[in-house]
């Protein structure tokens, strides 16, 4: 078993410990809260588990090798939490996003290269679902790509309070907030994993009262074709996503949450493309990190990791290129 430490108990802290507790691969030995309720949400089913309310004192515990980082704590404080991590020699987990902005994330490489013992994983749930291996061998087998097109938007809570003026984390360019930044990453994971990198990116976002993104289209520029994403979290839509082949295309219910998976081939003819679905979302990246944790010099544990941990970069790097295109500025940014 692996032991391991969490940061925060909110609502996706506690997903996490179920996922990790239905892996058997984890045990949760550890955890820094900074409220009453969230140490008793943690207890309530770990009553076992050590609490600190000192970060130094949490970093300094020979009880766990590896934290998990959840949003429970603003974005930008990801950032001082990983550096801190890595530097006690503790593997880090982190709730997306996990950085702000490529200094930071050069910053946090340059201690990895100097802590190679330590292992750094943004935690882009989607990648690590079963149906999503589905999708990318169903995307590799088509002949062709003409495009496509994802959708990944969802009010957030507390919108009707941004609406009335308040200036909720998550809403603001100061939290490091925004539709972008909160939500878009997902599908950028997606399309990078399915297509590799764009030549050129582009957003186009519309500024809700508080300055921050809080719906957009992203234009990503393929050589042979393009990809339109639509994102929002002041909003619900329901559209599926879709993968353009020649004749063939690959319908998604969800980008995000990737439930049903349509597979119509050129006789339009529809092919149930799901295989087993997790109760919990984050089974599947608990039981993948997990892998890379228990043999982490097998060699294509190490592959894995390594394409991981060039994709974080890249999503981080086109984040960071496509909210200056609109001028989205956040504190972190130097």
């Amino acid at each position: 078993m692996l032991k391991y430490g969490i940061i925060g108990g909110n609502e996706n802290a506690l997903e996490f410990i179920d996922a990790a507790d239905i892996s058997e691969k984890w045990q949760l030995t550890a955890a820094f809260t900074e409220t009453a309720r969230e140490m008793a949400a943690i207890r309530e089913k770990h009553p076992e588990t050590v609490f600190f309310s000192d970060l130094n004192a949490f970093f300094k515990s020979p009880n766990f090798t590896t934290v998990f980082i959840s949003s429970s704590s603003p974005n930008m404080r990801h950032f001082p939490q990983i550096k801190q991590a890595i530097l006690a020699g503790k593997n880090v987990i982190v709730q997306p996003p996990a950085l702000t902005n490529p200094t930071e994330f050069k910053e946090v490489e340059q201690l990895l290269r100097t802590h190679p013992e330590v292992h750094f994983f943004e935690a882009a749930y989607p990648l690590h679902m079963p149906n999503f291996q589905n999708i990318l061998t169903a995307v590799r087998k088509l002949p062709a790509i003409q495009g496509a097109t994802f959708t990944a938007m969802q009010e957030f809570p507390g919108y009707d309070d941004v609406l009335a003026g308040k200036r909720l984390q998550g809403f603001t360019p100061e939290s490091a907030g925004g539709a972008l930044q909160m939500l878009g990453l997902y599908p950028l994971y997606a399309a990078f994993s399915l297509f590799g990198h764009p030549s050129n990116g582009n957003y186009f976002a519309t500024a809700i009262n508080t300055g921050a993104d809080g719906l957009g289209t992203i234009f990503l520029t393929y050589p042979a074709f393009n990809i339109t994403i639509h994102i929002g979290i002041t909003t619900d839509s329901f559209m599926p996503s879709e993968i353009y082949g020649l004749r063939e295309k690959i319908v998604i219910d969800n980008i995000t949450e990737l439930r049903l998976i349509n597979h119509y081939d050129a006789d339009r003819q529809n092919h149930l493309l799901n295989t087993i679905t997790y109760e919990n979302r984050l089974t599947g990246e608990a039981l993948a990190f997990a892998e890379i944790l228990e043999t982490p010099n097998d060699p294509q544990n190490r592959l894995r990791y390594q394409t991981w941990l060039e994709l974080a970069r890249d999503v981080n790097t086109t984040l960071f290129h496509l909210r200056t295109l609109v001028g989205l500025k956040f504190p972190t940014d130097v």
